[in-house]
Formats: structure tokens, sequence, C-alpha cells
């Protein structure tokens, strides 16, 4: 099937606004808060205000690349379906096969890469001690290894999940991403003889039930499928954008939701949404799975948005969007493992080569707010740069590669007569 390049630009811009977030999330903090925040004097920044939070909007794009994913798988094989009806159990049993083993070949390789490395210290400090009581530097090569064995069941468990974050904290989407495919895939499987109503009713339906009980990843990829539906119906008349009231309406809310803050609870701009919660949201759950539920509603609303704006797709298929959409899978899997080994040794060399002084703690942020930026683009742009380079190599050497490892073992496995 032909890809559909504008959402190649969309993962791409997603993949950076993650890995530019992941470099000082941590460290610097006014970014991520609301400009009602207190205290005032370490607040008010006109980057606090949408739509300049867009640019460290990072836990809401996770959902949108979730949405993202469920539109992508569903599109091709919905029109595969309805071209190819004879075909198509076929080739719905080779995208189940597949999508487990694209998704978890690269991350086993990383994180063997990432255990090796973090067994011969190269590692920062504070993660070796965060790790300390399981794993050291340089001691007893089993314990790495069992420590990795137990690190990726973890991370494979898509019934069951674990949230290990502790090393290579970024891949805490892959359990979801696989369990939401499968739920696309499912869903597609069941409804594959179905009339078109009775498919958007009964999607709308699971799109109600989800987000009742907060299920936040879910509802993202059955909000794609949706879509997917809609968008590939011959009725579909809803291809561009029209300026009425509900376009302009849910662009509003969309960037509004998205804009959504991290911080541990409703900002004062927010708290109006606590009222149109379920009761189920907090039940189960923290308040971060109820900001997910909010970032998700506000994906899908921007997700149906750019489905129907030519002008927006148009931009994202420009050189910058494509190339980062091109390597957003090595860069969202490369770039943190980065910057826990380089990101502290560059800014704390940088700040003592440019202000000769101790590097300030987190309370002195607002007073030295103007250097700390200079540090984290200097920085940034060292290690950005690497990112970018080893997302290049692995495009070139190690991609190709797993996927032909792919197409083997699912011919191998395969009977003569499907093989032909």
């Amino acid at each position: 099937m032909q890809r559909i390049h504008w959402l190649d630009g969309l993962r791409g811009i997603a993949a950076f606004i993650v890995a530019f977030n992941h470099f000082f999330c941590g460290e610097l903090q006014t970014p991520f808060r609301s400009f009602w925040a207190e205290p005032p004097e370490q607040n008010r920044r006109v980057i606090q205000l949408p739509p300049f939070r867009l640019l460290w909007a990072l836990d809401a794009m996770v959902p949108l690349f979730m949405v993202v994913s469920g539109y992508t798988i569903s599109h091709a094989l919905l029109k595969f379906r309805d071209s190819n009806a004879g075909l198509f159990p076929d080739r719905l049993r080779s995208s189940i096969f597949r999508r487990p083993i694209r998704l978890f070949l690269p991350a086993l390789f990383l994180t063997s890469c990432t255990q090796l490395l973090l067994y011969f210290g190269v590692y920062e400090d504070w993660l070796e001690k965060r790790l300390a009581t399981h794993i050291k530097p340089c001691q007893s090569p089993w314990t790495h290894v069992r420590y990795l064995f137990d690190y990726v069941m973890d991370m494979m468990n898509i019934l069951q999940l674990q949230w290990n974050n502790d090393f290579n904290g970024h891949l805490w989407t892959m359990p979801l991403e696989l369990r939401g495919s499968y739920i696309v895939y499912f869903t597609i499987f069941v409804q594959a003889a179905w009339r078109p109503h009775a498919r958007l009713w009964c999607l709308g339906l699971m799109f109600t039930y989800l987000l009742w009980y907060g299920e936040w990843d879910s509802f993202s990829f059955i909000a794609g499928l949706g879509l997917a539906e809609i968008h590939i119906s011959p009725r579909n008349t809803v291809v561009k954008a029209h300026w009425t009231a509900f376009y302009v309406l849910r662009s509003a809310i969309a960037l509004y939701l998205i804009c959504l803050s991290a911080e541990d609870g409703y900002p004062p701009d927010y708290s109006f949404l606590s009222k149109f919660e379920t009761p189920h949201w907090q039940l189960y759950d923290t308040w971060i799975n109820v900001r997910r539920v909010w970032h998700a509603i506000g994906a899908v609303l921007f997700f149906s948005v750019a489905l129907e704006s030519p002008r927006l797709q148009r931009l994202l298929t420009t050189r910058v969007p494509q190339e980062l959409g091109r390597l957003s899978f090595p860069i969202y899997l490369l770039h943190l493992p980065m910057y826990h080994m380089w990101s502290w040794f560059l800014r704390s060399h940088i700040w003592l080569l440019l202000w000769r002084r101790d590097y300030p703690s987190p309370e002195e942020e607002g007073r030295n707010m103007g250097p700390l930026v200079t540090v984290y683009i200097l920085a940034g742009s060292i290690l950005g740069g690497v990112v970018i380079i080893l997302a290049e190599l692995y495009n070139r050497f190690l991609d190709p590669q797993f996927g032909r490892l792919t197409r083997s073992i699912e011919m191998w496995l395969l009977q003569k007569d499907h093989r032909e």
C-alpha cells in the first residue's frame, strides 16, 4: 500500500517533541508548569501558554502516536479488505504476526547494547545509583544477564503491564503499542463482513466505553481505527477543511487539551475539566492517567482536524518533517540512552566553561534561566546531532536487516501452499 506521507511528517514532529523534551524535562521545571502556577515570580511566562506550550507537550505525544498508529495500520488493512476480500485473511494474519517482531527486535537490540554499556560504567552516576539494588557496573555479568531478561519479559507483557521504567524508561510504550495494535486487528477481523453502518456504530460504542473507563491507550487506537473507517468510506465527503464553527471549535479544544501541563493535578486554568470526568477515571488509577485521558481526547480531535486540512498536510510533507518522520522510530529508540550517558557531562562542562562557577541547583532555576537555556541549547545541539547520525545509521544498516529477519521467520513458519 502507498505510504501516507503527511502521517510520516506528523510522526516525525511528535518524535522530535519527545526527544527535545526528554533532554531537559527532569531538570528545567518552568516549561512544564502552568502559566498560573505558584509562585508567580517563577511562572507567568509566555512559553507556558498555548500555543507555545505545544513545544513542551511531551505527554500528549504518546496518545497522538497511538492515534496515528491506529489509523495507519487500519487504513492499509481496510483498503485491502474492500479491494481484495479473498486475500484479506492472509494479509491480516501476516500483519498480526509481524507486528510484535518489528516492534521488539529493535527494542531487544537496544536493551542488549545499553545493558552492555551499563556494565562497563558508561552511564551517568544517578542512573547507576538508581539501579544499584539490582545491578552494578563491572560486577557479576550473570546478574546483568538476569536483569536484562527480566526487563525484556516485563517489556513484552501486554496482559499485566509491569511499568518497569528503571532502565530505558521510554520503552514503557512498547507493550501498550502492541496491545493496542492487537485490539485493532481483532476488531477489524470481527467486523470484516459487517455492513459499514454497523461497523461505525460498534466502533462508536467501543470508543464511548473505553472513554468512560479512562482506558486512554486503547481509546486512542480505536479512535484511529474509527477515523480510518470514516475516511475510506465511499460516502465520505469530509476530505478538506471548511472553516465552520465546528471545525474551529475542534481545533481550539484540541490545542487546549494537548497543552494541559504536567503538574500533580489540574492547574487553575484547567480545573473546570474535573466536572467532566467519569467516576472511573481516578477510581482505579492516578492523576497522571487522568491527564493522559485528556491528552488522548485532544490527540483524537487534532488528528481529525489534520485529516480535513490539506494545508496542514502539505506543511507536513515538506522536507524537515519528512526527514524527521523517516528517522522517527530510531530517534525514539536511541535518544534517551544517549542523554543518560552524556547529557550531564556536556551540560556541566559547558556551564563551567562559560560561567566559571558551580552548576545551579533546581531552586536557583528562576535566577539562572538565561544561562541555563544557553547551556541546554549548546549541549542539546551536540547530542541531537549524535542522535540524528545514529538514527541514520540505524535506518541504513539495521532496519533492513530487521525487516529481512522478520520476513524470513514468517516464511519459515508458513506452510508451502501459503508461500505459493
